[in-house]
């Protein structure tokens, strides 16, 4: 298994020596999430997510992206 930025994952190991075979990365180098839609009242807004660089965890309360109103 390979965790990427995940908080509280096990160390890395090999699995020849009678455990599962791991392999962890402190941080993502890298992410961008996908462009996801969002209802406000009776508008629609499409949320387009930052590129995140460094990543650990996850995103809090998604305010990182960028609103485009459909009006």
């Amino acid at each position: 298994m390979v965790f990427v930025g995940t908080q509280g994952a096990p160390a890395s190991h090999c699995g020849n020596k009678g455990g599962n075979p791991f392999v962890t990365v402190d941080s993502a180098p890298a992410v961008i999430e996908k462009p996801y839609i969002i209802a406000d009242g009776d508008r629609y807004k499409l949320m387009i997510p930052n590129i995140e660089f460094e990543k650990k965890g996850t995103t809090q309360n998604y305010l990182n992206a960028n609103e485009v109103d459909f009006s």
